[in-house]
């Protein structure tokens, strides 16, 4: 099976404005994978810091979406370079723990491609694997699960990003991650 292991503060990462250091903290975690017989990272996470009081900001760059993208692509590339594949998580609009699951985050496109979806953009175009993929959140954009929503993941996602790696679900054992939905949706895991 796949064995997966988690990061670091994500968000120490993006204060250093240090790529060349981003790229090497890569290595690094790409080394500890290897050493582990880990194939495929489930993670780093690339969301925002939408509120201080997040759950999980330790494990995402910044609030800011291009800082992010930029950090992200580095970080991926050099676990890349070590041969690991990446899965960014949690894609996407992931900002809260309490209640996360079936989450409706309300907001307009702009919004989410300039901020949100940004933060991912950068490692998965960029990807050498042509986009290794994303675990997909729990919340909904609007009404629609992440997973299901066929303009994320096979408009934004799959055609304008040209990503066309896994698109796993974070978990599907509750009414909100419906795996019909997903697979509908474009999900492909």
């Amino acid at each position: 099976g796949v064995q997966t292991t988690a990061l670091t503060s994500e968000d120490v990462l993006a204060a250093t404005f240090n790529k060349e250091l981003v790229y090497q903290i890569g290595n690094i975690v790409g080394n500890d994978c290897l050493d582990a017989k880990v194939t495929f990272l489930y993670g780093p996470g690339a969301n925002i810091h939408r509120s201080p009081y997040s759950g999980r900001n330790f494990e995402y760059y910044s609030e800011d979406g291009v800082l992010s993208s930029e950090i992200a692509k580095q970080e991926d590339k050099g676990i890349e370079d070590k041969g690991v594949r990446v899965v960014f998580k949690h894609f996407a609009l992931n900002d809260c723990e309490q209640d996360r699951i079936g989450l409706g985050v309300w907001l307009n496109e702009q919004a989410a491609r300039e901020i949100y979806l940004r933060a991912f953009q950068g490692g998965l175009e960029e990807s050498q694997a042509g986009g290794n993929g994303v675990m997909m959140a729990y919340t909904r954009w609007g009404t629609q699960w992440s997973g299901g929503n066929k303009n994320l993941v096979r408009g934004i996602m799959n055609e304008e990003w040209q990503c066309n790696g896994l698109q796993i679900t974070d978990n599907v054992l509750n009414s909100m991650v419906n795996g019909i939905d997903g697979v509908m949706g474009g999900t492909t895991t």
